[in-house]
């Protein structure tokens, strides 16, 4: 199969966990999860170019590793064994999404590298193509094959897209300077902190029927372990609830937390007093994608 573009430009967006359901330890070892995501404009940029040999990625920024360390070399080498096309790729990856905040950032640069990779084939690669191999990659690079607003289940790698919208509403996104373990923040879990899926489903309908209330329906399974373990996150929480007004919530498992805030305004004049208080948040927006390309 030959190549017909020799490069392209993507965005890959961020996402945060309006809820966060475990439901429990799977017989292979996973966990079973039910949470409702939202994409936000928060990105990460990716020139890919079609080279006739070899897998090459660099990073523009702090947030991640280069190589073969980087999920995006993970997902160029599942796709070109699998395709066989193009023969190689050299990844060009900025980012702008903070590494171990809870925010996907690396899930979401492996998905974009199988759309771009599959854009640079003769013959692009069904969504449903794309999907078994975000699975092999991650559980969570299927989510921004679709991205917008979603509800994931299994160990991540389900996706069911919702028609729900926000309508203008935006959203601040701190954290501090904290990087935390998925891995790590999943043995601090207990049975106390299990629930059925209700939670995700109560606020999945709410958010259909425009009724999505950040007090009720808004949740996280890692809130207890996580603020245990690392005060400053409690702390960062504490702040930007009483500077908004608005109760703030933890994405994934940390370290950034957000609230939801009526108009972009609001949420820009909230990030800059969360930002004076010693943290880094900015104002973002719900988007209605996931990675997709960016004509140059």
């Amino acid at each position: 199969m030959a190549h017909t573009r020799a490069e392209i430009k993507l965005c890959a967006p961020a996402k945060v966990n309006l809820t966060l359901e475990v439901l429990g330890r799977r017989a292979d070892g996973y966990h079973e999860l039910r949470s409702l995501v939202q994409c936000i404009s928060l990105a990460d940029e990716l020139t890919l170019r079609a080279v006739q040999d070899g897998i090459t990625v660099s990073v523009r920024g702090r947030w991640a590793p280069e190589g073969r360390q980087n999920l995006c070399y993970s997902a160029a080498t599942i796709f070109i064994e699998q395709v066989g096309s193009p023969g190689g790729v050299v990844i060009q990856l900025t980012k702008h999404i903070p590494a171990g905040r809870g925010l996907g950032g690396g899930s979401s640069d492996a998905a974009a590298t199988l759309l771009g990779l599959s854009q640079l084939t003769e013959a692009p690669l069904s969504q449903q193509q794309l999907h078994q191999m975000a699975a092999k990659v991650g559980s969570d690079v299927p989510l921004f094959l679709y991205g917008g607003t979603a509800v994931i289940s299994g160990r991540g790698e389900q996706v069911q897209s919702i028609s729900g919208w926000w309508k203008e509403r935006s959203l601040v996104v701190a954290w501090p300077d904290l990087g935390i373990s998925t891995a790590e923040a999943y043995e601090l879990l207990e049975r106390d902190d299990f629930t059925d899926g209700r939670i995700t489903a109560a606020a999945q309908q709410a958010l259909v029927e425009g009724q999505l209330d950040t007090d009720r329906h808004l949740f996280n399974c890692f809130q207890r372990a996580v603020c245990s373990r690392w005060p400053q996150v409690a702390e960062l929480q504490r702040d930007i609830t009483q500077i908004s007004g608005i109760s703030a919530t933890l994405s994934g498992s940390g370290s950034a937390v957000f609230c939801i805030l009526p108009t972009i305004a609001e949420a820009r004049q909230a990030a800059a007093a969360v930002s004076q208080a010693g943290y880094r948040a900015i104002a973002v927006r719900p988007v209605k994608y996931g990675a997709r390309l960016v004509e140059s």
